[in-house]
């Protein structure tokens, strides 16, 4: 009989995880809170660097394509001309196509992306995803994990118990406030709007100097990244993929700004992001003329044709503990230590977190040896974050 795991979060993290010790023969249980069976990727794009590419080329067994190669991009000069930006070629796909290639892998939930999933193999453990539950807290029990959940629609408490706990809750982590009351979730000082548009609602000139290319636009103490991905359900092809676009700007929290960006069209204020389709429409379009009024024309018609911004603060979180109960709970990815999204790491600090495990799954490193890596690779990656950003 294969050990048990446990993973707290049904996110990038948590997937990556969850598909490793599957393969390893655990049984798996992911306990997801979002009541939807399928998690919404709203068409944000994410890099995959170097770690997201080993962990696919050992784990992933559905082998489609997914990746939009993003070479350095153009910009326009003061006399409307385009000129060659200095940067790397970043590999860049979408979160809800992640998540979709990796659930395929983990469960065999076939979707729009993935229509026929791979079949488990015989050395696999069991994979369960359970939506719709809440985690309340965990404990070291006689050698397991127990690990208390409820369920979100009926309210019932529930107890699971495990070898192993994989804690990828995100950046606002349930469980990580509690085991490490002390590291608290402070704000960056500064927000982003973010949204998409298929090519082939844009102007053909400026997908000639927009598309497949990663283009950063700087402008006084705000700046905008432009790239390109695949939609969520896959599709790669030209004229269907999407200019995805990040619009950075300072504002301190008790900014005048503040209060009506993170309040929704319904008049309920957010503490962290306000989803697609309930951003104010006065704000938008109030967006959208200063997009006109700062960002060169092609650039500015991706931002103000895109139809469904959504805005999100910048959180950092930075743990001093990694693993906990003798070895047998682990935090990863952002529950773990948030990257600020400027420069892209957050989804390979999430495969570098589940790499590094593997090791200790294979017996190749001890928990103690993998949280001293995990933490030294994460508080490097947000040091350069922080330094990156040096318009602020």
């Amino acid at each position: 009989m294969g050990k048990d795991a446990v993973i707290i979060g049904g996110s990038i993290g948590g997937l990556m995880c969850g598909v490793m010790l599957k393969h390893h023969g655990y049984n798996v249980t992911i306990l997801e809170q979002e009541i939807s069976p399928r998690r919404e990727g709203y068409d944000a794009g994410i890099k995959v660097g170097p770690a997201n590419e080993e962990f696919l080329k050992r784990h992933d067994r559905v082998k489609r394509d997914m990746i939009v190669k993003c070479d350095p991009g153009f910009m326009i000069d003061v006399n409307g001309r385009p000129r060659p930006q200095r940067g790397q070629t970043m590999l860049m796909t979408s979160w809800g196509l992640m998540v979709s290639v990796l659930r395929a892998n983990f469960d065999s939930l076939a979707s729009m992306a993935v229509p026929v999933a791979p079949e488990s193999q015989p050395t696999d453990g069991k994979a369960e995803f359970r939506f719709g539950t809440r985690v309340t807290d965990i404990e070291d029990d006689n050698g397991k994990v127990k690990v208390n959940f409820l369920n979100a629609e009926s309210g019932i408490a529930q107890t699971l118990f495990s070898d192993i706990a994989i804690v990828a809750d995100g950046s606002n982590s349930h469980i990580r406030n509690t085991l490490l009351p002390e590291v608290k979730r402070e704000y960056s000082g500064y927000m982003c709007w973010r949204g998409t548009v298929r090519e082939g609602d844009i102007d053909e000139k400026w997908n000639q100097i927009y598309s497949e290319k990663a283009t950063f636009h700087r402008m006084e103490r705000t700046y905008l990244l432009n790239y390109t991905i695949p939609t969520d359900n896959g599709d790669l092809t030209r004229d269907q993929r999407l200019h995805n676009w990040i619009w950075y700007s300072n504002h301190t929290s008790d900014s005048p700004e503040m209060t009506p960006l993170f309040t929704d069209r319904n008049g309920t204020s957010h503490h962290g992001t306000v989803p697609r389709g309930l951003v104010r429409p006065d704000l938008w379009e109030k967006q959208k003329d200063l997009a006109r009024t700062l960002l060169p024309l092609g650039l500015a018609a991706i931002v103000s044709q895109s139809k469904a911004p959504f805005v999100t603060k910048v959180y950092d979180v930075a743990s001093t503990k990694a693993s906990f109960f003798g070895g047998k709970v682990f935090l990863v990815g952002d529950a773990q230590t948030t990257l600020r999204p400027n420069v892209g790491m957050g989804t390979t600090h999430a495969a570098n977190d589940c790499n590094e495990l593997e090791k200790v799954i294979d017996g190749s490193a001890t928990p103690e040896q993998w949280e001293r890596a995990v933490l030294r690779w994460g508080a490097a990656q947000r040091r350069f974050a922080m330094a990156s950003v040096g318009i602020f």
